[in-house]
């Protein structure tokens, strides 16, 4: 595929949706392309702004945490397997407001129903509901109250 071919499909790739450079690359790697061209398009993208891993961090962290209800855990792991530098992980999981984070883990463990009578074996099934969701054992803990 020829450079330019592949310019146009990267950048309707990036228009609808943010993108980090290892999800750049990965659909770069299907276009048959020189080592040298996928590295051309991606410094293009990030010189005219179309990849940014900062700004893809903060959406990504936003809609886990928003509408999938994901615990921080979770969200710093999906964001290592994709790539983006840990220290931009840390500056944007740091501006989490921690009084709202802790209100949606209460939210989140009320509206979960669990049909156990034991109380330690229904509580024991919220934790693993919570940790498995990225909640840190700590935190659940403390939300239940033990």
């Amino acid at each position: 595929m020829e450079r330019d071919v592949a310019l146009k499909k990267i950048l309707h790739y990036c228009d609808y949706q943010d993108r980090c450079r290892k999800e750049i690359f990965t659909k770069l790697d299907s276009f048959e392309l020189s080592e040298s061209d996928k590295n051309f398009i991606v410094e293009f993208l990030q010189d005219e702004g179309y990849i940014n891993d900062e700004r893809y961090c903060r959406s990504y962290v936003k809609s886990k945490l928003n509408l999938k209800k994901w615990g921080v855990n979770k969200i710093k792991l999906s964001l290592i397997t994709k790539g983006v530098d840990r220290e931009i992980i840390d500056n944007v999981i740091s501006e989490i407001d921690q009084d709202s984070y802790k209100e949606e883990l209460v939210n989140l463990l009320k509206n979960k129903k669990i049909n156990e009578s034991d109380p330690y074996k229904r509580k024991a099934k919220l934790v693993r509901y919570a940790v498995g969701k990225g909640y840190s054992y700590s935190l659940v803990m403390e939300v239940l109250g033990s």
